[in-house]
């Protein structure tokens, strides 16, 4: 009985690329390698801030720090700069979707 496949291979750039011993590379990293081109995440799939999204961003500065025995923090490298951007963005739209709440419950208090 003969298996017939149902997808068509992806013939592109990465198809039949090798490393530089001449040996084939493997089917990861050729996957690894269109996520890149792509522009998206390694890991997840989510639009990429150069090789991973934020968050994975966010995990391998701190893994990379906990490997390294750095206990200082380069408060100017660009993941803590987009990190901080995203958390002032969080406080904004959280503050417009509850400003009421608060406002109703203090008047009520004075009222009683």
């Amino acid at each position: 009985m003969k298996i017939t496949w149902s997808r068509k291979k992806i013939r592109d750039k990465f198809t039949e690329l090798k490393k530089k011993d001449g040996a084939p590379m493997s089917r990861q990293q050729i996957h690894m390698l269109r996520k890149k081109a792509r522009g998206i995440c390694l890991t997840c799939g989510k639009p990429a801030l150069g090789v991973y999204c934020l968050k994975h961003t966010i995990k391998a500065r701190e893994r990379m720090r906990v490997r390294l025995n750095y206990h200082r923090r380069l408060r100017g490298a660009p993941s803590y700069v987009l990190q901080e951007k995203e958390r002032s963005q969080a406080r904004v739209t959280r503050g417009r979707v509850r400003p009421g709440r608060n406002v109703r419950s203090k008047v009520r208090a004075k009222a009683s």
